[in-house]
């Protein structure tokens, strides 16, 4: 099931994780649940937004993909829920 995110919602990284860039993608451990995920470019970049575990809003995440990435707003948008609605199934982010 997807989470419907609003641009106003705000969400966070979890502790308890850390990450290597490699190039251009990012390798990111979930120490508490022993996984680890390779992340794209895009989503290399939206872990950087997302590091420092201060809340930023979804909504500027988005703002800031479309100024970093030649894409249309529609496609931004579905695939930065569609990602965020995969990192908090796994427990990456959260919504605060």
């Amino acid at each position: 099931m997807q989470t419907a995110f609003a641009p106003d919602t705000r969400v966070r990284a979890r502790t308890g994780q850390a990450s290597s860039l490699l190039g251009q993608e990012t390798i990111l451990l979930n120490y508490e649940a022993g996984t680890y995920y390779e992340l794209n470019e895009t989503g290399s970049f939206i872990w950087s937004l997302l590091q420092n575990q201060q809340p930023v809003s979804v909504g500027e995440l988005e703002t800031r993909m479309l100024a970093e990435f030649d894409v249309e707003p529609a496609i931004c948008g579905n695939e930065l829920t569609t990602f965020l609605d995969d990192l908090l199934r796994e427990e990456i982010i959260e919504l605060v």
